[in-house]
């Protein structure tokens, strides 16, 4: 399932690439383009330069790398190809209770022009997300998966579950929780690695409406009177 592909750290120079792939994952979510997260030149630029922050701040905190790709090389030309991606932000020196909280400023909306209410209307989609995060992870080592996409021409051929196990890894050679917000689709990928379902996130907009489960993949030895929120 695994021929040929590997995970390595991406660098900023595959931004483009990347970007590629999140719009292929993400660009269908009105939210997404409520944030700016679309696919002309400006939207890019400026989705990229957001991304690549992010990394920045992490790389100060850690040398664990917080960007991941998914390369498969083909096996006659040798020929490269990034066909998966994912963000790992990992907290695993607790510098501060709220340190986890470095991973939400990806999906803050903070720039989102605030006329017509847009960068409110945005921030109340991820507001659920972000309380269950610090509900479950305050005062607590961690990682926590932010963005995980693939390229739709190579879905359903192990690079995501080549991602999220990548993270898994990390965190279980830390001893550190593992905490992403899943999918329908993703939380089967999720739920193979290792992950439980602890929370739903509400989500609504524009009338539609539903759940993100908030999944977590405690460390080795957690009993089971410690697998509850770090805050009420």
């Amino acid at each position: 399932m695994f021929n040929n592909l590997t995970i390595e750290a991406a660098r900023e120079d595959d931004i483009e690439r990347i970007l590629d792939i999140l719009l292929a994952s993400f660009g269908h979510m009105p939210v997404e383009v409520a944030v700016g997260n679309v696919d002309t030149v400006e939207g890019r630029r400026a989705t990229g330069e957001r991304h690549k922050r992010a990394w920045r701040k992490h790389a100060e905190q850690t040398d664990i790398p917080c960007a991941i790709k998914c390369v498969h090389t083909h096996p006659i030309t040798r020929q490269q190809t990034i066909v998966g991606f994912c963000e790992w932000f990992i907290y695993d020196n607790l510098a501060t209770p709220d340190a986890h909280e470095g991973a939400d400023a990806v999906i803050s909306a903070d720039w989102v022009p605030d006329e017509g209410g847009q960068r409110e209307k945005a921030q109340a989609f991820f507001r659920p997300t972000l309380e269950a995060r610090k509900r479950w992870l305050h005062g607590r080592r961690c990682a926590v998966l932010l963005y995980m996409g693939v390229d739709p021409a190579w879905r359903r051929r192990g690079a995501a579950t080549l991602c999220v196990q990548w993270g898994a890894d990390k965190c279980r050679g830390l001893g550190i929780i593992a905490y992403l917000e899943a999918t329908e689709e993703g939380q089967k990928v999720y739920t193979k690695c290792g992950f439980e379902e602890v929370e739903k996130c509400a989500w609504k907009w524009d009338g539609d409406g539903g759940f993100f489960p908030a999944m977590i993949r405690w460390p080795s030895g957690t009993l089971a009177e410690e697998r509850r929120p770090a805050m009420p």
